[in-house]
């Protein structure tokens, strides 16, 4: 046997004794055994021992260690034993009604997932298993993440079979259950909606009627089930749906509908029942009806209107950005970032003086944040503001950021000046003067993210960022931000080119030494480019093996010094080591995690 063998056998021996693993063990050791073993002819050897002696009472975590190694041993193809696998499947029924921990559960059904293991028995055979899910996704007191992982494992079932063991029956039921006021379960119904999804083709028309139903009748629901039902809808076109104003429970429900009707259905009318008229609903003629459904409804929201403008009618268009027009001057009524994911829909159906308008009311409130200007910048393109038709905007907001920015450097409102920075990084015509942002740089080194703004302005508006920032950031602030951007810079080649060798060293040193990743991945930029010089090569050499067995950057500093690769031990002996490790200094066996 191998060292790596003789090692799995003490690690599953020595987890005997767990129910859960202590505080002291890394969980993502276990991830990591499992992918980086190879399974050799000798590995599989022990792994079918563990297979073969496993006992199901005994304690969770050599269950799981089993599991989990001969979960990748089959993953990976290394495992070919059948008759093998099929009595530990049969044998692992016996955890379901022990009430075991919830991480040992989810390690059993994503087995249970592998093709491999549920083709190894016919449907029939599952179905003690398939009914102990079900009756657990049923369970308020099942995690989420467990129910999807039952689903899952449910819906490997073929629709026939599925049927035939009363799957999707069993299913319908508890969704009509799981929707009536006093029962409802949203954690639930949304499991349940994905089984009747996956096996949607092949519910019967009572099934249909109850499911359309039960949503009407329902409290608020789930996004998913009210797309199933626009996808049944497609699906069996027999299938109406009435949606007269006052008809439903939840009038959410029904507006969410609409959208998704509208949304992408290509025929959204048919089969659509409305206007209620002496008794009898009639069924909606054409989309501009549809459209009003929604339009007129106390519960329309604007994310609705997005996502069906391309529905609506010029007039419809024209009405909905008249009422726009007068909302977004109420604070609060429309939030800014609404409105940028409106913009490019809008875009389309209205001409850009109608788009000026919209800015022109909402005022200063395009300053709430400079998301809305980003997607404008993107939608029409950063020279949007030569247009005549936004020039009077223009000069209005550039008299403001000015302001904004001159009034911040006096009274440290950081906030509004680092919005006017970067909306002036997105449109020059708004650049600050240049004695503001140099007022600004002395001002702002107590706000990382405006002095970040402002040494980007610097760097590509203000020929560069000078000396003394680059040192004070590089060699002095604790800022990650605005150091960041300093240490990029140098490593511009035009900009390297000015170094003195005093100065790369200084600046590599820090960079190496620095807390962040991202700082040290910018400081091996500067240093591949300082090995390029020949006055330089051997003290970047010397400051570089410092830092080759480094456990972030180790890697990157070998390749720079181009070392050979170091034949390592085996990855997986070196991490059964670390676990058995791990295991050795654990406070006590009361000392258990569950992260789950």
């Amino acid at each position: 046997m191998s060292s790596l063998d003789l090692l799995l056998e003490r690690l599953v021996n020595n987890c005997s004794i767990y129910d859960e693993m202590p505080h002291s063990f890394d969980d993502t050791l276990i991830d990591k055994l499992v992918d980086s073993i190879e399974f050799e002819e000798s590995s599989i050897i022990v792994v079918r021992n563990f297979v073969k002696s496993i006992d199901f009472e005994s304690r969770c975590i050599p269950i799981q260690m089993i599991i989990r190694l001969l979960d990748a041993a089959i993953v990976k193809k290394k495992f070919h034993d059948d008759e093998l696998l099929l009595e530990f499947v049969q044998g692992s029924e016996d955890l379901l009604p022990q009430a075991r921990p919830p991480k040992l559960l989810d390690d059993l059904f994503r087995f249970y997932q592998r093709p491999e293991v549920f083709a190894i028995r016919k449907p029939d055979a599952w179905l003690p298993v398939i009914r102990w899910a079900i009756n657990e996704i049923d369970d308020d007191s099942t995690s989420v993440f467990l129910r999807r992982q039952y689903q899952t494992f449910i819906c490997q079932l073929q629709s026939s079979d599925a049927r035939r063991l009363l799957i999707i029956s069993g299913a319908v039921e508890i969704f009509i259950r799981r929707t009536r006021r006093g029962e409802q379960s949203n954690f639930i119904v949304d499991v349940v909606t994905r089984i009747l999804d996956r096996y949607s083709d092949d519910l019967e028309v009572e099934e249909l009627h109850s499911y359309v139903e039960s949503i009407r009748n329902a409290a608020r629901i789930g996004e998913n089930s009210l797309r199933l039902l626009v996808k049944l809808k497609e699906l069996h076109q027999t299938l109406t749906i009435p949606l007269t104003p006052g008809t439903w429970q939840c009038e959410s429900n029904r507006v969410d509908l609409i959208c998704f009707l509208l949304e992408s259905n290509p025929d959204p009318c048919h089969g659509i029942m409305a206007f209620s008229d002496g008794g009898n609903d009639e069924r909606v003629q054409n989309v501009d009806q549809l459209v009003d459904l929604l339009l007129y409804s106390p519960a329309v929201k604007l994310h609705h209107k997005t996502k069906i403008l391309h529905r609506m009618s010029e007039k419809q268009v024209k009405t909905f950005l008249e009422q726009l027009n007068e909302e977004v001057k109420v604070e609060n009524k429309v939030r800014i970032p609404e409105l940028s994911k409106l913009l490019p829909k809008l875009a389309p159906r209205v001409t850009v003086q109608q788009i000026a308008t919209l800015f022109e009311s909402l005022g200063a409130r395009v300053l709430e944040s400079s998301l809305l200007l980003r997607e404008l910048s993107r939608v029409y393109g950063p020279d949007i503001f030569s247009r005549p038709e936004l020039s009077e905007f223009k000069n209005r907001l550039r008299a403001r950021l000015t302001d904004m920015i001159r009034t911040s450097a006096l009274e440290s409102e950081w906030e509004q000046t680092d919005t006017a920075l970067e909306i002036a990084y997105i449109f020059p015509c708004f650049l600050p003067e240049s004695e503001d942002l140099q007022a600004l740089s002395k001002s702002s080194r107590n706000s990382p993210y405006v002095m970040s703004m402002v040494l980007k302005l610097m760097r590509d508006h203000y020929g560069g960022i000078p000396d003394d920032l680059l040192r004070f950031y590089i060699l002095e602030s604790a800022d990650p931000a605005p150091k960041l951007v300093c240490m990029r810079y140098l490593c511009s080649p035009m900009i390297f080119g000015t170094l003195s060798r005093e100065e790369i060293v200084e600046y590599l040193e820090a960079g190496l030494s620095d807390n962040g990743m991202d700082m040290r991945q910018e400081a091996l930029k500067l240093a591949e480019l300082a090995m390029s010089k020949l006055n330089l090569k051997d003290t970047m050499i010397d400051m570089l093996t410092e830092y080759k067995n480094d456990r972030w950057i180790g890697r990157y500093v070998r390749r720079l010094l181009y070392e050979e690769h170091v034949v390592q031990e085996n990855e997986s002996v070196v991490i059964v080591r670390e676990m058995l490790a791990s295991l050795s200094v654990h406070g006590n066996d009361d000392e258990i995690k569950d992260c789950y």
